[in-house]
């Protein structure tokens, strides 16, 4: 499962998924561009990146920009000449004192915000990138989504689960339209995983996440991670407008 020079484009990569399927990309011999808002973990990235020996581009920008991802695009045009991997994987789910947030308390100002980083961002890199891809017409896009689309989730709030869900749509849709070009867009559903965001809440909701899943444990970064590498690889090229879910069977349809 080689991906000597190739180009990958990963967004939100200083979060726990994104340094987890960066090091797996770098593992694997890809070339990577950085993207998240957090400039200085991103530098910290990079240098635990080194011991690969791949080329590694630092793009901070904030994914809702449209402006700013198109600057980046130039960018990494400019560096490499193309983009051969991109991994949506950007995003934010925000929670309030006890959890998810209800959705009567939920402002227009949040609404908006969750739906920029979270759809929009994938919808500005992915416009920048099949530009590139196409001229190549060959290309890999893999969007990280949430089980928070494909059922009721109790640990997230309305506006995730619809920017989650948009995602899904947008997946399909370029699958369908891009494949004539050689591009293959797939999609990995994460159940619980241990990251900084699931972190961040109640413990207890990640104790009783594991109790109902068949694997009895939550999942880590780099089994997400492993997903992507597959169907970013040679090994899944007949695969397209799939929907890997990395949940230890805790959603099961």
């Amino acid at each position: 499962m080689k991906l000597q020079n190739y180009v990958s484009w990963v967004t939100g990569a200083a979060g726990g998924l994104g340094q987890a399927i960066s090091r797996k990309l770098a593992e694997h011999g890809s070339h990577l561009i950085l993207s998240d808002i957090n400039k200085d973990a991103l530098n910290e990235l990079s240098k635990d990146l080194a011991v690969y020996n791949v080329e590694v581009m630092n793009l901070p920008l904030d994914v809702a920009d449209t402006e700013a991802v198109r600057k980046g695009g130039r960018e990494i045009k400019d560096r490499f000449g193309r983009v051969d991997i991109l991994i949506n994987n950007a995003g934010i789910s925000p929670k309030g004192p006890k959890g998810p947030i209800p959705f009567k308390d939920i402002t227009i100002e949040d609404w908006n915000r969750v739906i920029a980083v979270n759809l929009n961002g994938p919808f500005n890199c992915s416009q920048v990138a099949l530009e590139m891809m196409v001229e190549n017409q060959s290309g890999r896009i893999v969007n990280i989504c949430s089980q928070a689309a494909r059922t009721y989730s109790p640990v997230t709030s309305a506006h995730y689960a619809a920017s989650k869900s948009g995602l899904l749509g947008l997946s399909r849709k370029l699958a369908g339209e891009y494949g004539p070009s050689g591009i293959r867009v797939n999609v990995v559903v994460p159940g619980r995983i241990d990251t900084p965001m699931t972190q961040s809440v109640d413990e207890e909701l990640s104790r009783q996440a594991a109790l109902r899943t068949p694997l009895r444990r939550i999942g880590q970064p780099e089994e997400v991670a492993d997903a992507v590498v597959f169907l970013v690889s040679d090994e899944a090229r007949y695969v397209t407008g799939a929907v890997l879910d990395v949940t230890g069977g805790s959603l099961m349809i």
